[in-house]
């Protein structure tokens, strides 16, 4: 009995499922970003901080949706880009900066302490708030957003600057 006891004990902590600790390891649920860019033109480059691959005129367009599939240290990394205007890059993979891109709702979500947690440390307001991006996890976001910052999910954000989400 006790060597059964000893031989489950051992399973249970090589198996990473059942370990107590939290997996910080995911895949990131992706979702949708709108450019938020002062300058007259928004660079996309190859890797985070690495060389410009594209240049995003902001002078001449009505806004730039970008889908975000990845995040490392402040960079977000996408697959496509379509502008209000039709203008459309699909199948391409480049990174922007997170001070470059602001994010919507249309709901009003409470806004949490960590990722799927159960402490309020505020709520935004859908179709008024807009917030940016400090941090992504699986599918939650850390956000900030008139001077609260905490996590939402991901499914209720909205990255169109022009229109309302479902």
């Amino acid at each position: 009995m006790i060597k059964l006891l000893i031989l489950t004990f051992c399973a249970a902590l090589l198996n990473p499922t059942f370990s107590q600790e939290k997996d910080n390891k995911c895949n990131i649920k992706p979702f949708e970003v709108y450019l938020d860019d002062e300058d007259e033109f928004s660079n996309i480059r190859a890797t985070p901080g690495g060389q410009i691959v594209l240049k995003l005129n902001n002078q001449y367009a009505y806004g730039y949706i970008l889908h975000v599939i990845d995040f490392q240290d402040g960079w977000l990394k996408i697959d496509e880009i379509n502008g209000i205007d039709g203008y459309r890059i699909s199948e391409f993979e480049g990174w922007v900066h997170t001070s470059i891109v602001a994010l919507g709702t249309t709901y009003n979500i409470d806004v949490l302490d960590e990722p799927n947690g159960t402490t309020k440390v505020g709520q935004v307001l859908g179709e008024q708030d807009t917030f940016k991006i400090k941090e992504v996890h699986c599918e939650w976001i850390k956000i900030e957003c008139k001077g609260i910052t905490g996590w939402i999910e991901s499914d209720k954000t909205c990255g169109n600057p022009v229109t309302t989400c479902p």
